[in-house]
């Protein structure tokens, strides 16, 4: 994991939301969808790599889900366990999840998930499935203007089984003060800040659009 490496999976992130994309480094591009959940994910599957990129906010479906504060049990169907995640970031995520996993070949030896807002949060639910079910592959993410996922129990599982991810915060972006922690939910991974200082009670949307965190990474990158 290293800098520049962050800024091409942001790029990766951004261009998620675009209908069309540009061409990548690797050798095949699968394009999975989901119309009942308005779930995008595009899986990119080169020589030793694999890079999944999943979409962010886009339409109202999406916003629904995002409104689904309700804690759902995971893993799957195992309720003999404290953990609890966001059950509309888990309803989203499954709907796309049969069609991403026999996608990753035997021999890749990397996986990388990103994605930004709710393309971020699904990213998480998909980098710790993928560690689960492919223990021998290096499975790392790059999480922008990621929420909250889950609860404490499911924060300190999955920090165990993907300690690389790098999640980013840009100034006060809202997305990444929800849901409250008053609710019980924790963030993930290692929080990387990037722009003006993050204030309590301060929330901007404009903070969290992929320009602004390009510019302040980008900036903070050049300028050390």
């Amino acid at each position: 994991m290293n800098q520049s490496e962050m800024l091409e999976m942001l790029e990766i992130s951004s261009i998620a939301y675009r209908d069309n994309q540009p061409r990548c480094r690797c050798s095949k591009l699968i394009v999975i969808e989901n119309e009942a959940t308005d779930a995008e994910c595009f899986v990119r599957i080169g020589e030793n790599i694999v890079i999944i990129a999943f979409r962010g906010t886009d339409s109202n479906i999406n916003r629904f889900y995002n409104l689904c504060f309700a804690k759902k049990v995971i893993p799957y169907d195992n309720y003999d366990t404290d953990i609890r995640v966001h059950s509309g970031f888990l309803a989203t995520y499954k709907s796309v999840r049969s069609r991403i996993l026999p996608l990753i070949p035997e021999e890749a030896e990397k996986v990388v998930v990103t994605g930004h807002s709710l393309g971020a949060a699904l990213s998480v639910l998909c980098a710790v499935d993928v560690q689960y079910n492919f223990k021998s592959k290096d499975v790392e993410a790059y999480l922008f203007g990621c929420p909250r996922v889950g609860n404490k129990a499911f924060a300190k599982s999955y920090d165990k089984r993907v300690f690389k991810t790098m999640r980013v915060s840009n100034g006060n972006d809202v997305v990444t003060k929800i849901p409250p922690k008053i609710l019980g939910f924790h963030h993930v991974g290692i929080d990387i800040h990037t722009g003006s200082v993050a204030l309590p009670l301060v929330l901007s949307f404009r903070d969290h659009t992929s320009q602004s965190y390009y510019r302040n990474l980008w900036t903070a990158m050049n300028f050390r």
